[in-house]
């Protein structure tokens, strides 16, 4: 697994480069499809059709089968962070579980370690779609099996 940097411009944004994971629900099926095979530095318009977006139930603002244009400048590219060691850094308490503020915690640490501010509400927003997309449980909480699990269904 590799996580990127990538920044991309749309109007919820504020033109702050974002950080996910290919391969583990961290995206839209599209991007995951389309970004594979980029390099650094590299810019891609990407046109993702609504099956790999939000389909039939849109998301949001994003109404049902909407096709979704991206202009995308890829910053950086890196191993996954799927370990157990990153796991641990992240479980202050050492309870085997992370909660909202651990990872909010975590991730802050990491966006000002490269530069990168992001406002209150982007991270509270980026903090829900972690846990939306990981909490496999839904108790509120990200185990060390959710966390490490390798997802391979795009």
């Amino acid at each position: 697994m590799i996580s990127i940097l990538i920044f991309f411009s749309y109007a919820n944004n504020n033109n702050q480069p974002v950080w996910f994971t290919l391969g583990i629900k961290e995206a839209i099926k599209g991007w995951d499809k389309g970004l594979k095979d980029m390099c650094v530095g590299e810019k891609r318009k990407l046109v993702v059709p609504p099956s790999l977006a939000y389909g039939k139930e849109g998301k949001g603002k994003i109404p049902p089968e909407s096709t979704l244009i991206f202009d995308l400048h890829l910053i950086e590219i890196r191993n996954g962070p799927r370990s157990h060691e990153s796991f641990q850094e992240m479980d202050l308490n050492d309870d085997w579980k992370l909660s909202k503020e651990e990872v909010k915690a975590y991730l802050k640490a990491e966006f000002e370690k490269h530069g990168s501010a992001i406002n209150e509400t982007q991270h509270e927003v980026l903090i829900e779609s972690i846990f939306e997309k990981e909490d496999d449980d839904s108790d509120g909480f990200i185990s060390a099996r959710e966390f490490t699990y390798v997802h391979d269904e795009l």
